[in-house]
């Protein structure tokens, strides 16, 4: 069993590929084939090919009407429709505000806090006017005082409210 392990079951005749080349040039022989190229050009074809190119060319020289399907002032229309559309909903959509009062207090907050405002207390009084001053209610509470004491205590430090007192 061990001795046909490596043995694939296909075999040759003898001296096969001895005589291998023989046989092969043998069915390529010239002989097997036609000594004529198989194509061959009509009689005076050659001589009046010049003539008739020249022909071709000189009339496919001429113009030639072309109408087309879809006439260019048709797309310029639509072109004009979709613009003035486009526009309308561009200004019709966009409502809105803008200004400074549509700004969160939390946005203008870390804007601020993350020092992208270069202000000392001098510049920013001098945007503040008397009337603004005037005009603060000091007595709205907004928070009660036991909120304000919990946060106090949960914010600072008791070395910090010793030194501050």
């Amino acid at each position: 069993m061990k001795k046909d392990k490596n043995i694939s079951g296909f075999t040759t005749p003898e001296n096969y590929f001895e005589s291998f080349e023989e046989r092969l040039f043998s069915k390529i022989s010239e002989e097997n084939f036609s000594s004529s190229a198989g194509f061959k050009a009509p009689d005076g074809y050659f001589d009046a090919l010049e003539e008739r190119v020249l022909k071709t060319i000189i009339h496919s020289e001429e113009p030639k009407t072309v109408i087309s399907l879809y006439p260019k002032k048709y797309f310029g229309y639509a072109a004009t429709i979709a613009a003035c559309l486009i526009v309308a909903f561009m200004v019709f959509s966009n409502k809105t505000d803008n200004s400074l009062d549509s700004l969160e207090m939390a946005a203008i907050d870390t804007y601020i806090e993350e020092g992208n405002l270069n202000l000392d207390l001098y510049e920013l009084t001098s945007y503040i006017d008397d009337e603004d001053i005037t005009n603060l209610n000091f007595e709205n509470k907004q928070f009660s005082d036991k909120a304000l004491e919990s946060y106090i205590l949960e914010n600072f430090d008791e070395e910090f409210l010793i030194n501050e007192k």
